[in-house]
C-alpha cells in the first residue's frame, strides 16, 4: 500500500447515506498483511451497525466483514501466506490467543475479541481502530485470514464468512468433525440469508433437512436448496404432526418477536434449539417445555477459526454457495437500501470498483479523514 491513507465507502455519522472518501491507514506490524479487496459482503448487522441501532458505532464508521481479497504484502513475521494468496475475512479481528477459546479454535467466544470494524485492535505499532471490508485495501493481522480453497467463486466466498460460518457451527456442534448427519433430522426455520445457506449445509451432511416458512410459496425453492420437505407454521395440524422430530431446529429469523413456546415442542427429548438470528423483543418460554424434554437453548456469535476453516472447505467440496445479488463498491447504499427494505435476495455483494488510491487522493483534493 504505497499512499498512507485508504479509500473506502465511509459513513460520517449514523443513519447517513454515506460516500466515497479516504482514512489514514495504519503503519504495517510484523504480523499484518495487506490486500486488495476484490468482493465484500453486504450484511443485515452491517446496516444496523450503520444506523448505531445497537449503541456500539463509531463515526466515521467503515462497515464490512465478509472480505475477499488478495495478499499484496506481508508483515516480517508472516509465514502463512504470500504476495498473491487469494484469503477471506469475517467478524473478528483479533483475540487473545491465548485463552481456552482461542487455544480451541474457539476465538469468536474470547472474552478479548476485537470485531472488523468498531473495535480498536493493538499490536507494537500501537492501538488503532480496525476498519472493514468497504474499503479498496485492507491493513490487518493474518492470523484471522483464511486461504480460499479452490471450487469457491471469489464473489460468493465472502457471505460465507458470516452467514455461512453462522449456521455451520451448530450444525458442526451437533455432528462433530466428520459432519455425518445420517439418522439425524435438522430443521432450518426463516428461508432467507441465512436459511437458504443453512438448508444446504445441513442437506449436505446426510441429514434430513427440514424448511419450517410462513406458508408453502417456498416448498420447491427449499427442495433445491435441499430439504426433504417443508412444514407450513401457520398450520396447525401440520406443526402438530412435526412435534418431536427434530434433533435441532437452527432459528435463522431476526428482528421482530420469537415464539419461543410455538418452536420448543418440535425438538426431540435432548434435542437442540439454536438461535442463529437475534429478535428484537426479549424471548421468553414455557419453562416445562425444556425441563420434561431435556431440551436446550443456545445461540452463537459467528463461528470461530476452526469452524471457519472446516466451513470453507466442506463448502468448496459440496459446492455449497450463496444466492446473491452483487453491487459495485461505489453504490454500497443501493446494497443498504435493499436490505432495509427486505428485498434482497439472499445477500447482497459489493465489487471493488474505487479507484487507485493515490488517484482517487489527487481527485478528492486530499479530503480525508484522520481518525
Amino acid at each position: 500500500m504505497a499512499s498512507p491513507y485508504t479509500v473506502a465507502y465511509m459513513f460520517p455519522d449514523a443513519k447517513s447515506v454515506g460516500s466515497v472518501s479516504a482514512f489514514r491507514t495504519k503503519p504495517m506490524a510484523k504480523t499484518d498483511v495487506d490486500l486488495i479487496v476484490t468482493y465484500c459482503g453486504v450484511c443485515h448487522t452491517d446496516v444496523h451497525f450503520i444506523d448505531n441501532d445497537w449503541g456500539m458505532s463509531r463515526y466515521p464508521l467503515v462497515p464490512g466483514h465478509e472480505i475477499v481479497g488478495h495478499v499484496t504484502r506481508v508483515g516480517t513475521e508472516v509465514k502463512e501466506l504470500k504476495v498473491g494468496d487469494q484469503v477471506a475475512m469475517g467478524c473478528v479481528a483479533q483475540s487473545c490467543y491465548k485463552c481456552e477459546c482461542c487455544q480451541k479454535g474457539r476465538d469468536n467466544l474470547c472474552a478479548d475479541r476485537r470485531f472488523t470494524y468498531f473495535h480498536d485492535t493493538t499490536d507494537e505499532t500501537g492501538t488503532h481502530r480496525h476498519m472493514g471490508g468497504f474499503s479498496s485495501f485492507m491493513r490487518t493481522d493474518y492470523r484471522k485470514l483464511y486461504k480460499v480453497p479452490r471450487g469457491l467463486e471469489q464473489n460468493h466466498v465472502g457471505p460465507l464468512m458470516c452467514a455461512g460460518v453462522t449456521v455451520f457451527e451448530p450444525i458442526r456442534n451437533l455432528l462433530g468433525d466428520s459432519l455425518d448427519g445420517k439418522g439425524k433430522t435438522i430443521g432450518v426455520l426463516g428461508i432467507g440469508g441465512l436459511g437458504h445457506l443453512a438448508l444446504q449445509f445441513v442437506s449436505k451432511t446426510g441429514a434430513t433437512a427440514v424448511a419450517f416458512s410462513r406458508g408453502k410459496k417456498k416448498e420447491e425453492f427449499t427442495k433445491f436448496l435441499g430439504a426433504s420437505y417443508l412444514v407450513d407454521t401457520t398450520n396447525a395440524d401440520a406443526m402438530q404432526a412435526a412435534y418431536g422430530t427434530l434433533d435441532q431446529l437452527i432459528v435463522c429469523t431476526s428482528g421482530g418477536t420469537f415464539e419461543c413456546d410455538k418452536f420448543l415442542p418440535l425438538v426431540k427429548p435432548f434435542g437442540n434449539m439454536h438461535l442463529c438470528g437475534i429478535p428484537d423483543a426479549p424471548i421468553t418460554f414455557t419453562a416445562q417445555l425444556l425441563v420434561f424434554s431435556r431440551i436446550s437453548i443456545s445461540g452463537n456469535p459467528t463461528g470461530g477459526s476452526t469452524d471457519t476453516k472446516l466451513m470453507l472447505e466442506f463448502a468448496a467440496k459440496h459446492g455449497i454457495e450463496p444466492i446473491i445479488e452483487e453491487f459495485p463498491h461505489s453504490k454500497a447504499h443501493e446494497a443498504i437500501q435493499k436490505i432495509r427494505d427486505g428485498t434482497i435476495r439472499f445477500r447482497a455483494v459489493l465489487k471493488n470498483d474505487l479507484v487507485d488510491v493515490e488517484e482517487t487522493l489527487t481527485a478528492l483534493n486530499n479530503g480525508y479523514v484522520k481518525l
